[in-house]
């Protein structure tokens, strides 16, 4: 049957069913019900800590991103993070998206090590995260071809990293 029917009539006709089943459940009293419990989420969203101690990845990334920006500093993040489709990965690394690339790539010189071409940060969780072998890769090619890269374990630790290249001033002097 659905061969013989254009887009349109196809359509039509399962939003016709829609409806029908739609009424039935609001005959039999369940409609209501069914239509909140649809659309509630199918698992419970993670209660965001406030403290930077046990922030995730992401969270860290932002609180740094927006350090950086208020600083006035050259720098980017290359978003190798997330799952991708087969189709899209490929495009990606068609395009030039290498894996293990580090989370915040500064592209000028750190105030105090004037010497470096630049400044690369991985970031991790302070508790539980590690390098990956791609990561640990372009954190020593990039070492030798004249950047200062680092691993930064927590939020704490990039701020420290910061104010030691002389990004940021620190605080108590």
């Amino acid at each position: 049957m659905w061969l013989k029917l254009d887009h349109k009539s196809r359509i039509l006709l399962r939003v016709k069913r829609f409806e029908e089943k739609r009424e039935a459940d609001r005959k039999t009293g369940r409609g209501d019900e069914a239509e909140i419990e649809a659309l509630k989420p199918k698992t419970k969203a993670k209660a965001k800590s406030q403290d930077p101690e046990e922030w995730t990845e992401r969270q860290i990334q932002c609180a740094i991103a927006s350090v950086l920006d208020k600083l006035g500093v050259l720098w980017l993040h290359v978003p190798n993070e997330g799952k991708r489709d087969r189709i899209q990965g490929a495009r990606l690394r068609a395009m030039g998206l290498k894996s293990g690339v580090p989370d915040i790539l500064i592209l000028e010189p750190a105030p105090n090590k004037p010497d470096v071409r630049g400044v690369a940060i991985e970031l991790k969780r302070r508790k539980g995260g590690r390098l990956s072998e791609n990561q640990t890769k372009w954190l020593e090619s990039l070492r030798r071809r004249g950047f200062h890269a680092v691993v930064c374990k927590g939020y704490h630790a990039a701020i420290k990293e910061l104010e030691e290249l002389g990004f940021l001033k620190k605080k108590g002097v």
